[in-house]
């Protein structure tokens, strides 16, 4: 499950999104006209307004915001509104209400933030928590970018979850590749259109562009980002292009215009792995594929 702020950020095919319906980033109508076949968790920053979830942090709702808050939505046909919570707030002052008898443990999704690793709170996984959680935001950084993703429970939204509705590249086979100067060139078609790319391992999370690139590829330049990269500081350009691997199309994908690159434009090999799928190089034939990895059964 993943939320941002930019929701540009999110990948294609998300099996689960999460925004905001009030606060300085009300994000969960975009959410659901952009991915219409994600579960979307609606989120409130205040008690004041209705949502699937409350978000009970510094700035936000309170922990005693939530039995009132918990019981309105349960009134108005919400199964088992949820509780998002730092991992240390949710033990000290959101579990004592399930204690208390407050809220009913069966009916709350409690959703805890603990930045550790991928997992899911629980006393037997990281021990943060003295009752398992529902899900964990473990990252804010999911694939080197600004994004926040989370690991649920299969039953999270109610029913074990689907697969995504959108393709993934089940297999791209015989994408041919070069070695120059030490480099990976691998060749895709951007907006029609070939173009080669040095694969890197380093800060460039998907497909990084060129200045000329972007302007033989009609790549329109969006709000300038700071980015550091080999040569210092730089400035990047938010952009979208739609990129295609032997028969494989990535429409919209989030990508950059850099200011500083000079060459070839760069293709991070996080944006290979984000599709759950391994690379397998044949440097004798001089190919490249990419294999499905299989599906996480609690992933979301």
């Amino acid at each position: 499950m993943f939320d941002a702020v930019d929701v540009g950020q999110i990948p294609n095919g998300p099996v689960a999104v999460a925004g905001y319906v009030d606060g300085a980033w009300p994000t969960a109508a975009e959410l659901s006209g952009r991915f219409p076949n994600a579960h979307l968790l609606s989120i409130a920053v205040s008690a004041a307004h209705d949502a699937d979830c409350l978000d009970v942090e510094s700035g936000d709702a309170t922990p005693a915001d939530v039995p009132a808050w918990y019981e309105r939505q349960r009134a108005r046909g919400v199964e088992r509104p949820a509780i998002y919570a730092g991992a240390s707030t949710m033990q000290a002052a959101v579990l004592p209400l399930v204690r208390s008898g407050a809220i009913a443990r069966p009916l709350v999704r409690l959703w805890s933030a603990h930045w550790a690793g991928e997992h899911i709170c629980a006393p037997s996984t990281c021990g943060a928590v003295s009752v398992g959680m529902d899900a964990t935001q473990w990252t804010s950084r999911s694939f080197g970018r600004d994004l926040d993703e989370s690991l649920a429970v299969a039953d999270f939204f109610g029913a074990a979850a689907p697969p995504p509705a959108k393709k993934s590249a089940p297999l791209v086979p015989t994408v041919p590749i070069e070695i120059q100067q030490d480099s990976i060139v691998i060749k895709a078609v951007v907006n029609g259109q070939q173009t080669p790319f040095v694969l890197d391992t380093g800060d460039a999370v998907g497909p990084v562009f060129t200045q000329a690139d972007a302007s033989r590829l009609g790549l329109q330049q969006g709000a300038p980002f700071g980015v550091e990269g080999a040569g210092g500081a730089s400035t990047s350009y938010a952009t979208t292009a739609s990129i295609t691997f032997d028969s494989v199309t990535y429409d919209s994908e989030p990508a950059a215009i850099d200011d500083d690159l000079t060459g070839e434009s760069l293709l991070g090999l996080p944006f290979f792995l984000a599709r759950a799928s391994s690379l397998s190089f044949d440097f004798t034939a001089g190919t490249l594929s990419m294999v499905p990895l299989p599906p996480k059964s609690a992933g979301m």
